[in-house]
């Protein structure tokens, strides 16, 4: 018998030069991506925050028509006749009026929560409604569960932003229109808010205001000083 030699068939593959240049090309892709997508989370951050700092401004407007006046709950008594801030951070003390302390205070009102929410809200009407923040050890975006024991220093309750630290309400407890605060620039005469109502976020930075050196005003200049999400600009 003729016996016939069959054919190799031929394994095309890569060269270690081709390798190379489809893995650097790679690595350039990743290395533009990266960026793009931190910005991108960034930017949903913000737009999370200012969601939410819009919603909390009209949960307590709505009290306020539904009430005929603030929840301001203790701080009446404590701060009367005074604008006042909720909202609280290890590393952060408000400057637009006296701290009337953690937010919990007010959401546990507007919620008709807590040992006090019903004692300043009768009709048991839920003004705001928010999530629970997923990780009780590091909460963000939500409220601090009661199972985080402090949630890292953190009070059960309060309402936090996308970046860990409470929103900051500031509430027009003497009624005139207007959030003032004689002991800061960007709350004084001309230059105070006219609103009931002032919700803020720290932003990326954890910072009131902004940490550049020779800025100006902290709020009223916006984005271009501060990293701030505010409800009045």
């Amino acid at each position: 018998m003729n016996y016939r030699p069959q054919p190799r068939s031929r394994v095309s593959a890569f060269t270690l030069i081709e390798l190379l240049t489809v893995i650097t090309i790679i690595a350039i892709l990743m290395g533009l991506l990266f960026p793009a997508i931190g910005i991108a989370k960034d930017q949903a951050r913000k737009a999370e925050a200012r969601s939410a700092v819009m919603g909390i401004t009209t949960a307590v407007k709505a009290y306020y028509t539904e009430y005929g006046k603030y929840p301001l709950g203790l701080a009446v008594t404590n701060f009367p006749n005074q604008d006042v801030v909720f909202g609280q951070t290890p590393t952060v003390t408000p400057k637009i009026g006296p701290p009337a302390g953690s937010n919990q205070l007010l959401f546990d009102i507007l919620r008709n929560t807590g040992a006090t929410g019903p004692t300043y809200n009768p009709r048991a009407i839920i003004f705001f409604d928010g999530k629970t923040a997923s990780d009780p050890n590091n909460p963000k975006s939500g409220f601090v569960p009661s199972t985080a024991a402090g949630g890292a220093g953190k009070t059960p309750g309060a309402f936090m932003d996308p970046w860990g630290n409470e929103y900051f309400i500031a509430i027009d407890g003497n009624y005139n229109n207007q959030i003032e605060n004689l002991d800061y620039t960007d709350f004084q005469t001309t230059n105070a808010p006219m609103t009931g109502v002032c919700v803020y976020s720290l932003g990326k930075d954890g910072q009131l205001g902004s940490t550049k050196p020779n800025t100006g005003s902290a709020y009223r200049m916006g984005s271009n000083v501060s990293d701030d999400i505010v409800s009045w600009q």
